[in-house]
């Protein structure tokens, strides 16, 4: 809280008219950051890790990012291969959501499969192939690609992953792919490109949807 809470609320002073997200699973600082002026809170752990963070939740007026996470950042490199990486995230999604709207409206929720987060580097292709798959859920999708480790693994070159600061052109690659499959939100470092290849996505969307039907 000392770090993030004076960092909302010079935004808020600045750029008021700016939508803040926090990212936190602990329900103490989500409470602290809403009424410092953050309208989204989002939780890595999908709400499982502080057992007050959905009921917090509850009385708080904001929004609820729910992502997907396998075990916990120590246990990741020991993890038994997901398997069907899309059938897992959507079934783990649909009963955190399920928990979830005990506490919350459903119009406050979206949802994030957790890309990195306890998937290794192939178990995320089918995620991005599939992403559209999650939207049958019934909630709005974000999609957090950016600068993630399995984007240097896709560029990778000589036996080496793409170092971060080489992995934009994939990045975009990767969010054009998101959006067109239905993501209502992307997280991500560059925000200026990222824009620009949404916007050029939402451009090709309606011939998309015309050429479908």
């Amino acid at each position: 809280m000392d770090r993030v809470l004076p960092v909302i609320q010079a935004l808020k002073q600045t750029r008021p008219e700016a939508i803040l997200s926090v990212d936190t699973y602990k329900a103490s600082v989500a409470r602290a950051a809403v009424e410092a002026g953050a309208e989204v809170v989002n939780d890595v752990s999908g709400g499982t890790w502080d057992s007050d963070m959905l009921p917090t939740l509850t009385r708080l007026p904001c929004g609820f990012v729910l992502m997907h996470m396998r075990g916990s950042p120590g246990e990741w490199r020991n993890l038994p291969p997901i398997g069907d990486a899309v059938t897992v995230v959507r079934h783990d999604l649909a009963q955190r959501v399920q928990e979830a709207t005990k506490h919350i409206a459903k119009g406050r929720i979206a949802l994030d499969p957790g890309f990195g987060f306890g998937k290794s580097f192939e178990e995320n292709y089918p995620l991005v192939t599939h992403f559209e798959t999650l939207g049958e859920l019934g909630y709005p999708l974000l999609g957090g690609a950016s600068r993630k480790s399995f984007v240097g693994r896709m560029l990778a070159g000589d036996g080496l992953d793409a170092p971060l600061g080489e992995r934009l052109h994939g990045t975009l690659a990767v969010e054009t792919a998101l959006v067109l499959k239905g993501a209502h939100i992307i997280r991500t470092h560059d925000v200026r490109a990222s824009r620009d290849a949404a916007r050029a996505a939402d451009a090709i969307l309606p011939g998309s949807k015309n050429s479908n039907k």
